[in-house]
């Protein structure tokens, strides 16, 4: 079986292109504060803490994930950096299945992890550039692989990174993931395709509908000025009510599948998509430059042109199997239970079908088809209804689909082989 696995660094030639630090200053499994105590950080630079991995060598280059954190009562002191929902975890970025990691994908290595702090005020790209060119100096990363995300006022700060100008006050960022971000109608954004910095940036939303503090109102429109203009992006609708709402229950697979789909993403190449398999797995990645391959085999990143090998179950629930069907991308012999998959230049939803009949019930929209087969592709638009005043609209599902834009007046999915209830809900912008 051949694997493949994420680019973490290359050895040889590749790091010729890599700005490298001195990588004077570090131990590795450790974390190292950096402040502006005896210009240890400039005064006109983030202070902030640098964790780096137990197998810190060198002659890599690091990929760099930077935590923002939110407003509260800010922050004094690299020390406080850490304790938020999301760098708490990243920290001890070795435990494989909680942090972005797959066995599946051979020869990985850690990540830096960076969490600068502040005082109560906005983030400033001309501030974060300072402090990662000061990164540099201590550790060696690659600068096309710097991910961004942030909570509250983070994920503003981290709209505001991804929308500085790369050849200005701003750097690269490969991937950005805003978590409720706060004031996004604050955030300068470009109206067209030649000014709109984030077209080469891969974004996923994640938003909690009613959260008033931090408005979903305002986090829409950018996030859809971001795909009209031609970006590629994902939003989830997170379910709870309030700011410091988050996915429920056991959040590991979920929470290590978003930082992969993070550390999968390289900036200046072709975006890696989102593969999810419904009723099957992904075996082996048979072509294809930086996939990457989750622990469970039902999701993956892949370039367009990525060749995968999938494997369905002979049956499911005494139900045998019948064939697979894709959203997106090409299946070479979809009557077969093992088959070749080529990724497109999109998401994609790959399920297995199974016979016996389904359901498909729409609360608040119409589906065309009505009374969908299994495999067949499903647009549900939202029915006529008198707006109460300042409404958001925002679909969600009992069944097994991951809906990528839940915004929209209209979806279109794969109808898996399992009942499926769709919903639009609507929530009052106060």
């Amino acid at each position: 079986m051949k694997w493949f696995h994420l680019p973490a660094a290359l050895p040889g030639a590749f790091l010729f292109f890599c700005q490298l630090g001195t990588a004077s200053d570090y131990t590795p499994g450790v974390q190292h504060n950096f402040t502006h105590v005896g210009g240890e950080v400039a005064k006109n630079t983030y202070q902030y803490s640098l964790w780096v991995p137990g197998d810190y060598r060198k002659d890599r280059a690091y990929p760099v994930v930077v935590y923002l954190h939110g407003g509260g009562r800010g922050r004094t002191h690299p020390d406080q950096g850490k304790r938020n929902m999301v760098s708490a975890r990243l920290v001890d970025n070795q435990r494989w299945t909680d942090a972005g990691y797959s066995s599946k994908a051979q020869g990985q290595f850690g990540y830096l992890h960076v969490a600068p702090v502040k005082p109560i005020a906005r983030w400033e790209p001309d501030r974060f550039k300072r402090m990662i060119d000061h990164v540099k100096t201590k550790v060696s990363i690659d600068e096309n692989r710097i991910y961004v995300t942030g909570f509250s006022m983070g994920g503003q700060g981290t709209w505001r990174i991804g929308c500085a100008d790369e050849h200005g006050v701003g750097y690269r960022i490969a991937a950005m993931m805003p978590l409720g971000a706060w004031g996004c109608s604050e955030v300068t954004r470009g109206t067209t395709a030649l000014t709109c910095r984030t077209l080469k940036t891969a974004l996923w939303v994640q938003h909690c509908p009613r959260d008033h503090v931090s408005r979903i109102v305002e986090q829409i429109p950018l996030y859809q000025n971001h795909l009209d203009c031609g970006g590629y992006g994902r939003f989830t609708m997170i379910p709870g009510q309030g700011h410091i709402s988050r996915p429920g229950g056991d959040d590991r697979e979920g929470f290590s599948m978003r930082m992969a789909w993070m550390l999968s993403q390289t900036y200046g190449t072709p975006f890696n998509y989102c593969v999810e398999v419904d009723g099957g797995v992904i075996e082996e990645v048979l072509k294809g430059e930086r996939p990457f391959l989750g622990e469970t085999g039902r999701y993956g990143f892949f370039e367009p042109g990525s060749v995968l090998q999938v494997t369905a179950a002979e049956s499911r629930d005494g139900r045998p199997f019948v064939k697979w069907s894709s959203s997106d991308g090409l299946l070479e012999k979809e009557g077969e239970r093992t088959t070749r998959f080529s990724v497109g230049k999109a998401d994609a939803q790959l399920a297995a079908i199974y016979e016996g009949p389904v359901q498909l019930k729409v609360v608040g929209g119409v589906a065309s088809p009505a009374r969908p087969a299994p495999g067949q592709i499903v647009k549900v638009a939202l029915s006529p209804r008198k707006k109460a005043g300042r409404e958001v609209l925002y679909w969600t599902t009992d069944g097994p689909l991951a809906l990528a834009q839940p915004h929209a007046k209209e979806i279109n999915f794969l109808m898996p082989a399992r009942d499926v209830t769709i919903r639009a809900n609507w929530v009052r912008d106060k």
